[in-house]
Parts: C-alpha cells; sequence; structure tokens
C-alpha cells in the first residue's frame, strides 16, 4: 500500500506544485514586503537609512565603541539589512526603536568629538535624516507590520505546520494589518511618545509639491494634497499596508483553494456536516481527483464518519484523523483506501519549501572536493542520514545490524 501511496502523492504533487510551491511559503511574504517597498519610495529610502546607520556604526571599531558606550541596553545591538531575510530586518527596526536615543546621542557625540572631517560629515547626514518625525513614524508603521509577519514567517517554516494551520495565519494577519489602517491616530501617538524621547517636534514637514503642466483642452487641474500628515496618511501610511493587505490575499489564494478543496476531510466539519452536503462535497472533491481516488470515495467517507463519529468530535487537524484511522484502526482503513488516500494527499502537500532549501544545503557538506569521486547511490544515502539525523541516531545500529547478518548468512542449522 505504501508503494501506492509514494505514486499518488507523486501525481498530486505535480498537480499541486504551481499552486503551492509559486503561492505559498514564508518566501512569499518576503516577496509581500519587497512589493511594499517598491510601491512606496519613501519606505525604500527609510530601510536605506536603516543600513547606512548599521555601515556607519560597523565598520569602524572606535564607532561601534562610542555607541556600545552609551547604549542602556547591552543585549540589544544594531543589526545588518539582510536582503532575503525580513526576519532581519525586524531585528534592525526593534534594535533601532529601543535604542533611537543611544544612536542619536552617538552621531552628536562623534559630530562634536571626530576629527576626521569625513566622519563628522557622515553623522551630521545621518543625524538629520533620523531627526524626522516622518523617519520615527516610519519606523513605529514598519516595526507594526514586521511584527506580524515575522512571526508568521518564522511559523511557516515549521515542518509540524499544516495547510490549514498556515491559511489560519495569514488570514488573521489580513485581518490585524486591515484593522490597524484605521488606527492612524494611535500609531501618530506612538510616533511621538519615541519623537519627545529626544525631542523631535511632531510635525511633518512641508515639501514642495510637484505639478504637472496643465495642457490645453484638459478640463481639470492636477490636484494634490498640500497638507504634509493627510499627504503621509495617504501615500505613505494607507499605501503600504494597502499594498501589503492585497498582495497577501493575492499570492496566497491558492492556498486557500486548495484548503477549501480539502475542507471535508477536517475533523470540524467531517462531524458537524450533515449527510447529504457531505456526499456532495465528496462527490466533488472525487471528481477533481478523478485519477487517484475511486467514485467509492463518498461512500467510504460517510461510512467512516459512521463508524467513528464520537472519536472524530474530539479530533482537532488532518493530522489526528489520519493517525486515528490508519494507525489506531488499521483493519478499519483497509476497508476505506480512499478515505486515507485523501488524508495522504493533504499531509503530503508542502506548505513550504524551507525544509527543501535546507536539505540541498547538506550536499555541499557531503560531497566536496575530498569527495569528489562518490557515487550517486552513496550521496543519496549519506545525504538521507544527514536530512533525517535525528531519527538517525535513535536507530538500534546493533540490533539491525545482527538482523541483516541473519538474513544474509548462507550456512543455515538443520
Amino acid at each position: 500500500m505504501s508503494g501506492v501511496y509514494s505514486g499518488v502523492q507523486t501525481r498530486i504533487q505535480k498537480k499541486e506544485r504551481n499552486a503551492l510551491y509559486i503561492h505559498c511559503a514564508a518566501h512569499n511574504l518576503n516577496l509581500v514586503l519587497q512589493d511594499a517597498v517598491s510601491h512606496v519610495p519613501e519606505v525604500s529610502r527609510f530601510f536605506e537609512v536603516i543600513q547606512s546607520l548599521y555601515v556607519f556604526f560597523g565598520e569602524s571599531i572606535t564607532r561601534w565603541s562610542v555607541l556600545q558606550s552609551l547604549t542602556t541596553e547591552s543585549s540589544v545591538t544594531l543589526k545588518r539589512l539582510c536582503p532575503t531575510r525580513w526576519s532581519s530586518r525586524y531585528d534592525s527596526l526593534l534594535a533601532l526603536r529601543f535604542r533611537f536615543v543611544d544612536v542619536l546621542k552617538a552621531l552628536s557625540k562623534l559630530i562634536l568629538t571626530s576629527t576626521k572631517s569625513k566622519e563628522r560629515e557622515e553623522a551630521r547626514v545621518l543625524r538629520n535624516k533620523i531627526e524626522s518625525f516622518e523617519f520615527v513614524f516610519l519606523l513605529v508603521l514598519q516595526s507594526k507590520v514586521l511584527e506580524h509577519i515575522n512571526a508568521i514567517s518564522k511559523v511557516l517554516q515549521s515542518e509540524h505546520m499544516d495547510l490549514c494551520n498556515a491559511a489560519h495565519l495569514i488570514h488573521n494577519a489580513i485581518e490585524a494589518l486591515s484593522s490597524y489602517r484605521k488606527q492612524f491616530e494611535d500609531a501618530k501617538t506612538t510616533a511621538i511618545k519615541l519623537a519627545e524621547k529626544w525631542g523631535i517636534p511632531a510635525m511633518f514637514v512641508i515639501k514642495r509639491v510637484p505639478k504637472v503642466k496643465r495642457h490645453s483642452g484638459e478640463l481639470c487641474l492636477d490636484e494634490r494634497l498640500q497638507d504634509p500628515e493627510k499627504r503621509f496618511k495617504t501615500t505613505i501610511f494607507y499605501a503600504t499596508l494597502d499594498v501589503i493587505t492585497s498582495q497577501l490575499s493575492s499570492r496566497f489564494g491558492s492556498m486557500n483553494t486548495v484548503v477549501e478543496r480539502f475542507r471535508i476531510i477536517q475533523p470540524r466539519v467531517l462531524a458537524t456536516e450533515s449527510e447529504d452536503n457531505l456526499f456532495q462535497a465528496a462527490l466533488q472533491f472525487q471528481h477533481y481527483y478523478q485519477d487517484d481516488i475511486s467514485s467509492d470515495f463518498a461512500g467510504q467517507l460517510v461510512s467512516f464518519r459512521s463508524a467513528l463519529q464520537n472519536e472524530i468530535s474530539e479530533l482537532h487537524t488532518v493530522k489526528d484523523l489520519a493517525h486515528l484511522l490508519i494507525i489506531d484502526n488499521a483493519a478499519l482503513s483497509s476497508t476505506l483506501p480512499d478515505v486515507c488516500t485523501a488524508l495522504i494527499l493533504f499531509l503530503t502537500l508542502p506548505v513550504t519549501v524551507a525544509s527543501a532549501e535546507r536539505s540541498f544545503s547538506k550536499l555541499s557538506l557531503i560531497k566536496n572536493y575530498l569527495r569528489n569521486s562518490m557515487s550517486q547511490q552513496r550521496l543519496s544515502g549519506l545525504a538521507l542520514l544527514s536530512i533525517e539525523n535525528e531519527r538517525a541516531r535513535k536507530l538500534d545500529i546493533p540490533a539491525i545490524v545482527d538482523k541483516f547478518a541473519e538474513s544474509k548468512a548462507r550456512r543455515r542449522n538443520f
């Protein structure tokens, strides 16, 4: 039966590859944030200042020691911005937010005491960029956005995460960011409290608003927002959150489609749905996977629910449901092969490709220039042992060797 399931898994994974490998995983969260940066130039310039701060202090031991001497929290240090791992950006913003005054003190001290004119000028430019209420507001806004995305990104990379929980987390993030969009005044209050620590006035700088020349025949003028606060609220605050929420909805739409397709095998739905609705949903599911699931699936699913309805009502995940049928009731699973196939299909659909990417990183450690002549079979075996090292360490090697020796022994006692 395992051979049949492996073949089914291969076909289903090929069918769903475009829906899952492209439109889900923690990598998509990085793409969402990159889109937000590219669509809002002010956010892009904001992160450039964050990176410039780290480079300014990090490339000089003297400057770093000046910053460390003024810090109030020795465990919180400035972090480098990684272009691919947005969790590092959250760490960078968190460090700057809680050491905002210390960074300004260090820049001011270098401006006054440094003997290098270039160093003084760089410190003065950085301080002028940081000493603006718009920068402080962006620091608060981006910290709040990355606070939600960072937590989800780390959870999605867990090997125990399934599609239902992943879709639920993404939905919660969209709702949280949509709700934060309506809390501009609360975000402004938080920014004012942070700005007051250094005496930065809580006001947006009035900037020149360019206008497009009116040509003959046009009926209206090119109108721009003149109030700097309204312009920041519309073009930066709303724009950033709208891009992120819309990208989350569109990029993870296929994940929600797959979750909805497998809705009938969720324990909560399976235990409470009426028999007619369950039968119709099972027929639709079987029609979509008709190459792998027979037409008996609907009847098998109804029989499975009738036989173990009390046990099913106490479960929460598909993994628990598969354990109940395939492990705890192995005798019953032989009469319900299509239900077992549906459960295994859902559990084998990948939420993220992070595990596969980590597996490829093992190859450079195993097959290096000293082992260049290693055969493919040996490489596959060593890679499997390295990837599954936790399970490999638990194997009883002497017992396996004894069993192998007994099966290969040519002399037998009669």
